[in-house]
């Protein structure tokens, strides 16, 4: 299971190198692809590692991720919801600042993920140290 989370991580950390490198050639549509595609592959390693969070005691800081995603998950739903409503300048601000808050989140969660990952590969050295003494 370890080297499936790492191999899910640097995955991530591929995926997010890649879209700020696209900048310079695709502007913003390549980093908006890249986030897409982050925000979706996060999504489901943030579901499936959620109870590992918790367990190794990492429950305020998923908390913490959960909040601010759906937090802008809900923002940017809401520009969609009332773009006949406001103000062109308005939804571009707005956007802009869910897009940068999209970068943060992307990259809390890589932080945390990867001190999760940390964890738990001391946690099986640990054991393996603990056991060998026996």
């Amino acid at each position: 299971m370890l080297r499936t989370r790492k191999l899910d991580y640097y995955g991530q950390l591929i995926l997010v190198t890649c879209t700020l490198l696209s900048v310079p050639f695709s502007y913003f549509i390549g980093v908006g692809i890249g986030l897409f595609l982050l925000a979706c592959w996060q999504l489901i390693s943030a579901l499936a590692n959620t109870p590992a969070f918790i367990h190794t005691g990492y429950k305020k800081r998923i908390l913490l991720y959960w909040t601010f995603f759906i937090a802008n998950l809900l923002l940017i739903a809401l520009l969609f919801l009332l773009e006949n409503d406001l103000n062109e300048n308005l939804i571009l601000s707005v956007f802009g600042v869910t897009i940068g808050a999209a970068l943060s989140i992307a990259t809390y969660y890589l932080r945390i993920y990867y001190r999760l990952i940390e964890l738990l590969s001391l946690r099986i050295e640990l054991d393996g140290l603990t056991k060998s003494k026996h």
